[in-house]
C-alpha cells in the first residue's frame, strides 16, 4: 500500500477528489463527530458515501476507510505505515492509560511482548479455574437476590464480573467486586471512560489551561486508579522477595512486568510497568463486559436465537451449572456464532484512528503522510445488505455453515472487532473464554425476558461503546 516501495503504486484521484458530508463554516464536520452517538452518524455516512471518502475538522481533511480489502491492509502495515494519532496518545496518558495502547515503534514491540505474555493461553488456562470461581460467585449473587426478591443490575454486575476476571489474571489480586457495592474502583474506572471519550473528541484541550468540575474528578479517578496498582505493585514485589522462584516462573502478567523491570539487562521501566498495569485493567472491563450486555440484550429480544443458544449449553454442561472444563472452550459454535453476531451489530470498538506515517495510496487515492484515517472494525461490510442479508437482524445462523466457504465470503473476514495485524488485541483470547464461561452460566442457568416497557436500548459511546441500559431480567430455570 505504502509508495516508497520500488515500483510507485497508481492512482487517479487525491483526498481533495473524495465525496463527503456538508460541513459547517471553519467547523466542517467537526461537531457531527462529537457526543455519544458521534459513530453512529459516521456509520450513516459510510452507507451514503461509500468505501473511502472525507471529513474536515477545522479545514483539516479526514479520510474514512471501508473497503475491506484497504482496511485489512491498514491493520498489517501497523506500526511501521500506520500509528494512533498523536494527539489521542497524549490524551490518553494524560489520564495515565497508557503503557502498550499508547506506544509505537520498538517501545510497542517491547510492551507487548510482555503484555501478551501474561496473557497467553497457558496462561489463561492456568487461570480457568479460578474464572469458574469467580462466575460461580455472580451466579450465587444472582440466585441470592431473586430468593429475596431484590434487582439484579446486569449492567453494573458484567463490569463487576470482568474487572475481578481482569485483575485476577493480569495482578493475580481478588478483589471481589462482584459482593462490594462500594468499591470505588469500578467508579474510577468509569469516570476515565467518561473524560477519555470526551476530550478524545474535543476541539481544544481546554484542560490544559483550566479544569471544569468533571474534569477534576477524572484527574482524581485516575490518580485513585494508579494509586491502587501501587498498591498491588508493591505487594508482588515483596511477596516475590520472599519467593525468589517467582521470578524465573512468574505467574501473572504483573510479575512477569516486575521481573523484567527489575533485570538489569532490560530495558523495562518502572513507568511502563505502571501504564501497562493501569492499562490491561481498562482495557479488559468495558470491552467485555459491554459485548457481553449486549449479547444479552440481543438474545432476550430474540427468543429462537437464545432457545438455541440454551440448548447448545445444555449439551455440552450437562447436569453441570457453568464450565469447569477448558476442553469445553471448544464446544459452543452457536455460542462463537452468538458473539460474532454481536461484535457486527454492536462492536465495543467500532472504529479506529490511523495516522499515516508515509505517503500512500489507498483505493485509487493518494493520501499524504500525516493523514488522519478512520476505520471502521466491520469495514461497512457489516451494515451492508449484500455481504449480510436483513442486517438489521439478530441473526448467529448467518456465521454458521456446513460447507467451506470461500474466503471471500467468510463472514469472520468482514468484521474486525479486536483489530488486526500485529496490533490484534493482546487480551483477544482472555475475551473470547471469558465470554463463553459468563454467557453459558447465564444461559445454563436463567430464562432472559426482556423488559418491553423499558426506554430503548441506545448506543453510547464513551472510548469503548456500551449499550445504555441491559433491561433484561433473569428468571431461574428449573
Amino acid at each position: 500500500m505504502n509508495s516508497n516501495t520500488e515500483t510507485a503504486p497508481t492512482f487517479s484521484r487525491n483526498v481533495a477528489d473524495l465525496p463527503g458530508p456538508k460541513g459547517l463554516p471553519i467547523f466542517g464536520n467537526q461537531l457531527q463527530m462529537r457526543g455519544s452517538q458521534w459513530h453512529v452518524t459516521l456509520a450513516g455516512h459510510i452507507r451514503q458515501f461509500g468505501p473511502i471518502f472525507r471529513l474536515e475538522a477545522f479545514g483539516i481533511p479526514i479520510v474514512v476507510v471501508s473497503d475491506r480489502a484497504a482496511v485489512g491492509n491498514l491493520l498489517r502495515e501497523r506500526p511501521e505505515g500506520f500509528e494512533r494519532s498523536g494527539g489521542l496518545r497524549t490524551r490518553m496518558n494524560e489520564l495515565k492509560v497508557g503503557g502498550v495502547f499508547t506506544a509505537e515503534g520498538d517501545d510497542w514491540r517491547k510492551q507487548r511482548k510482555m503484555v501478551t505474555g501474561g496473557l497467553s493461553v497457558d496462561v489463561i488456562r492456568n487461570f480457568f479455574p479460578t474464572m469458574g470461581f469467580m462466575t460461580e460467585r455472580m451466579l450465587n449473587r444472582w440466585k441470592a437476590a431473586l430468593a429475596e426478591g431484590k434487582p439484579i443490575d446486569l449492567r453494573r454486575d458484567l463490569k463487576a464480573l470482568a474487572l475481578d476476571i481482569i485483575v485476577g489474571i493480569s495482578m493475580g489480586y481478588d478483589l471481589d467486586v462482584v459482593n462490594d457495592d462500594s468499591n470505588p474502583l469500578q467508579h474510577d474506572l468509569d469516570n476515565l471512560m467518561r473524560r477519555l471519550a470526551s476530550r478524545g473528541t474535543s476541539l481544544y484541550p481546554y484542560w490544559r489551561r483550566f479544569k471544569l468540575p468533571a474534569d477534576r474528578v477524572a484527574d482524581k479517578s485516575a490518580n485513585d486508579v494508579e494509586q491502587t496498582v501501587l498498591e498491588f505493585i508493591k505487594s508482588t514485589r515483596e511477596r516475590m522477595k520472599q519467593q525468589p522462584q517467582v521470578r524465573e516462573k512468574p505467574s501473572n502478567m504483573l510479575e512477569a512486568m516486575i521481573a523484567a523491570s527489575e533485570d538489569p539487562d532490560s530495558d523495562f521501566t518502572d513507568q511502563e510497568l505502571i501504564s501497562n498495569a493501569i492499562s490491561s485493567v481498562v482495557g479488559g472491563v468495558d470491552t467485555t463486559a459491554n459485548t457481553i450486555g449486549w449479547m444479552i440484550n440481543l438474545l432476550a429480544q430474540n427468543p429462537a436465537a437464545a432457545a438455541s443458544l440454551a440448548a447448545e449449553v445444555d449439551e455440552v454442561l450437562g447436569d453441570a451449572r457453568l464450565s469447569r472444563d477448558w476442553d469445553q472452550m471448544k464446544q459452543f459454535p452457536y455460542l462463537d456464532a452468538a458473539h460474532n453476531e454481536t461484535q457486527r451489530l454492536r462492536s465495543a470498538t467500532p472504529f479506529l484512528g490511523l495516522i499515516s506515517k508515509a505517503d500512500s495510496v489507498i483505493v485509487d487515492t493518494f493520501v499524504p503522510k500525516g493523514m488522519v484515517i478512520f476505520v471502521p472494525t466491520n469495514c461497512g461490510d457489516g451494515m451492508d445488505e449484500a455481504h449480510f442479508p436483513q442486517h438489521q437482524l439478530f441473526q448467529p445462523e448467518r456465521w454458521i455453515s456446513e460447507q467451506k466457504l470461500h474466503k471471500d465470503d467468510d463472514p469472520s473476514r468482514k468484521v474486525f472487532p479486536f483489530g488486526g495485524g500485529p496490533r490484534l488485541c493482546p487480551g483477544r483470547f482472555l475475551a473470547l473464554v471469558e465470554i463463553k464461561v459468563v454467557v453459558s452460566m447465564i444461559m445454563r442457568n436463567f430464562d432472559l425476558e426482556f423488559d418491553t416497557r423499558a426506554p430503548p436500548v441506545t448506543q453510547v459511546m464513551n472510548f469503548f461503546m456500551s449499550p445504555s441500559a441491559v433491561p433484561v431480567r433473569l428468571k431461574l430455570r428449573a
